[in-house]
């Protein structure tokens, strides 16, 4: 029987097979966990990309939210100030629509008046014609009444010898004949006295349709319209030169620089062509209308103190009176001149904002009678 073989392996050997062993594995673990690391540090660094690339991109929206929140913010203030201009303008159109509806209502009313007053007339000169025309058939109809009254009576005369039944029978006849002769007397004083209040009627009638065609009982309406509506055609549609109520309204700006009361060079032309215009309708205005131009002087809230004007009383007066010189010197009669300042205590609105203050830094001219 032969001896077991025993390999003794020296610790060396040992220890290469061991490691020999190691090495096959660990270079596959090594390069799956470089691979890892690589898949984890790409997907780190797309994340950061992505963040940083998030964060600029909500920056930039930001900012362009802000952007647009300013723009929103300058479109809703600018919409505020139109919507005010609109609403200032629309009570403006409102007003001049008002002035306008009540002018031609008046004259409608006036045309009216006089058209009723012709269709009366027309009326009671027809009714004066119809009753002479019934009184002159009822003379007729008396007439042939009187003269069958006289035949009535001849033959009354001639039956009275005849039965009592005829004399009876020509009792009632006669009666009945005297009944409608008071039937048509009557008539006939009703006619008379309608006659006579159609006459008094005429009369009447006769004396308002004079007074209604009398153009000076108009008194100063007509001229006012005409004067304002020719103003405008001379001087165009501007927006600081515009008709309120019954009067007309120049913005200082257009006459005066500020804080002057002396007129300028454009404003001397306005006030000619006013001066031409106010000359061309008072031709026809009736000399028993005693009339005048009254020029309003009027400042905004801000106050004035200087040597030559201590308030806006002596500035907004000596602004009316620059224009009531001027008109004079351009013909027209001083006595239908007047003026007057204000101040700033007649204001069109309460507002601090330039476009309100402007609007009240104002010369108004009126046309009235004394």
């Amino acid at each position: 029987m032969a001896a077991p073989l025993y390999i003794m392996h020296s610790p060396f050997m040992f220890t290469r097979t061991r490691r020999h062993n190691s090495l096959d594995i660990w270079p596959g673990f090594v390069d799956a966990m470089a691979t890892l690391l690589m898949v984890i540090v790409f997907v780190l660094m797309t994340f950061v990309v992505a963040q940083l690339y998030l964060t600029d991109a909500l920056s930039t929206k930001d900012t362009a939210l802000q952007s647009l929140e300013g723009q929103m913010k300058t479109l809703h203030e600018n919409l505020k100030l139109e919507k005010l201009s609109k609403e200032k303008a629309h009570a403006q159109i409102e007003n001049l629509q008002t002035t306008m509806a009540i002018l031609e209502s008046q004259v409608a009313h006036l045309r009216a008046s006089l058209q009723d007053s012709e269709n009366q007339l027309s009326k009671e000169t027809h009714s004066k014609d119809k009753a002479l025309s019934s009184i002159t058939q009822l003379n007729e109809q008396i007439a042939d009444l009187n003269i069958h009254i006289k035949r009535l009576s001849n033959a009354l005369a001639d039956e009275e010898a005849k039965e009592k039944e005829q004399a009876l029978h020509l009792e009632d006849l006669k009666e009945k004949l005297n009944e409608a002769l008071l039937s048509k007397v009557e008539e006939l004083k009703a006619l008379n006295e309608k006659l006579e209040e159609a006459l008094g009627d005429n009369k009447k009638l006769s004396t308002e349709i004079t007074k209604l065609k009398d153009p000076k009982k108009l008194g100063l309406t007509q001229y006012r319209s005409e004067f304002f509506a020719k103003l405008v055609k001379v001087l165009g549609e501007r927006s600081d030169i515009r008709v309120v109520g019954d009067r007309f309204v120049f913005q200082s700006e257009v006459l005066f620089d500020k804080g002057s009361s002396d007129i300028k060079a454009e404003g001397t032309g306005q006030l000619k062509a006013l001066a031409k215009t106010l000359k061309d309708i008072t031709k026809n205005i009736p000399k028993d209308i005693s009339w005048i131009l009254r020029i309003d002087g009027h400042t905004d809230k801000l106050a004035i103190n200087t040597a030559q004007f201590p308030s806006n009383w002596e500035l907004s007066t000596a602004r009316a009176i620059a224009v009531v010189k001027s008109l004079a010197k351009e013909g027209i009669d001083a006595s239908h001149l007047v003026a007057a300042g204000f101040g700033e205590h007649q204001p069109l609105g309460d507002g601090k904002d330039e476009a309100t203050m402007a609007r009240n830094r104002r010369i108004e001219f009126k046309l009235d009678q004394r």
